[in-house]
């Protein structure tokens, strides 16, 4: 006979004070992921929460009253064509920090049940809530495979999953040597006379930030250094702005103390050429966010920064360098290997969800043989 899991709602109150038992729990969790942690999670929820967003985290204890799992959920109030409203079910975290290989927070023993009874309660209080979409899925997350596989007429859902980013990720068996061996020769001549003219011939200095060392005045010189990089390149980006500062100062002063972010920064003299915000958890070394000045670039800094980075991660015998989210050609000049996050989309089992539902797929499926077909040829039309 199956355990029955029964599940209630965390209130704020209650998330504000369970750092302990959240992070316990993601320790024996299948997905343990830096992105889960208590102290990501509720700095998020305490720097951006407001009148539409309404918390709603799920709890799962057993039958001896153990917490075996926690729903890191959301709802989220939106207007749409005009004036209609519904309600959409997120992840904590998930709009503002783009954040990679989320899943429900759980034991090992207990995923399954646990992200079956989540999905149980969430369809007897399919009121609150009119759409759930969880995005940034990890490939293996437990929620992800109990949900693809459930039935729509068994459950009442109707369940897409689609990929949603590449994150590239470099596997740690060899030593640093070891490892630029796999380089072709050219590329490996060019990266370490690069880092022989910056290091020995322009004397840059390396530097870590520890928690007792001015962290707040690098973070905004991180947050300083992505944006103008940003606004001399045209790029758009979304790593700015006073709340999202609120958000990664509070983390950072957290994870610090804890020695589970990286600060790096690369200067010569007291000018900053990069610096690179980075995270380490469950021997994995995670890189997140960047910064480049003007005379970094032109020196090439950021890859001399980046070899020193990973160098020092093979150095204390991490077992993964994970780039996250994103296809970009710095992040493919480390590694040829990626994984892929996945967003999934759950919908009411009715007539126009199914119509919907239908569509889609196969919109999916019509999609890439369309862009194969029309895409030269609008290519050479000039559109």
């Amino acid at each position: 006979m199956l355990e029955n899991i029964s599940i209630d709602r965390i209130s704020e109150g209650q998330f504000e004070n369970m750092r302990a038992e959240w992070n316990s729990l993601l320790e024996k969790s299948a997905t343990n992921e830096i992105f889960l942690l208590w102290e990501w999670m509720y700095s998020w929820w305490d720097v951006f929460k407001n009148g539409s967003r309404q918390l709603y985290l799920l709890r799962g204890k057993n039958s001896l009253g153990e917490t075996i799992g926690i729903a890191p959920f959301y709802l989220q109030k939106q207007t749409y064509l005009g004036n209609l409203k519904r309600k959409i079910l997120r992840f904590c975290s998930s709009l503002e920090t783009y954040p990679d290989h989320l899943d429900v927070v759980a034991t090992k023993e207990y995923g399954h049940l646990f992200s079956e009874a989540v999905l149980n309660y969430l369809i007897q209080h399919d009121q609150d809530w009119d759409l759930i979409k969880l995005d940034g899925v990890h490939d293996n997350a437990m929620i992800k495979k109990y949900l693809t596989s459930a039935r729509p007429k068994q459950n009442g859902v109707l369940t897409t999953s689609i990929p949603s980013a590449r994150c590239p990720y470099l596997v740690m068996d060899k030593t640093f040597e070891g490892y630029l061996k796999s380089f072709s020769s050219k590329k490996r001549q060019t990266l370490l006379r690069k880092r022989k003219v910056l290091m020995n011939r322009e004397k840059a200095l390396l530097k870590t930030i520890h928690c007792d060392e001015e962290p707040e005045k690098h973070i905004q010189e991180l947050f300083a250094l992505h944006d103008e990089r940003a606004r001399r390149k045209g790029i758009k980006t979304t790593f700015r702005g006073e709340d999202l500062y609120k958000f990664h100062s509070k983390a950072i002063q957290y994870l610090l103390k804890e020695g589970k972010v990286t600060l790096t920064l690369l200067q010569k003299e007291y000018d900053p050429l990069a610096l690179y915000y980075c995270f380490k958890h469950n021997q994995k070394y995670y890189y997140y966010q960047a910064g480049l000045s003007y005379e970094g670039e032109k020196k090439s800094a950021g890859t001399v920064l980046f070899s020193l980075i990973i160098e020092n991660a093979f150095k204390e015998r991490y077992k993964e360098f994970d780039f996250l989210r994103g296809s970009e050609e710095y992040k493919f000049y480390w590694t040829k290997d990626y994984r892929k996050d996945y967003s999934i989309t759950i919908r009411k089992d009715g007539f126009m969800n199914r119509i919907t539902h239908n569509s889609y797929a196969i919109y999916r499926r019509v999609l890439p043989q369309f862009q194969r077909i029309y895409k030269p040829i609008l290519h050479r039309a000039g559109l």
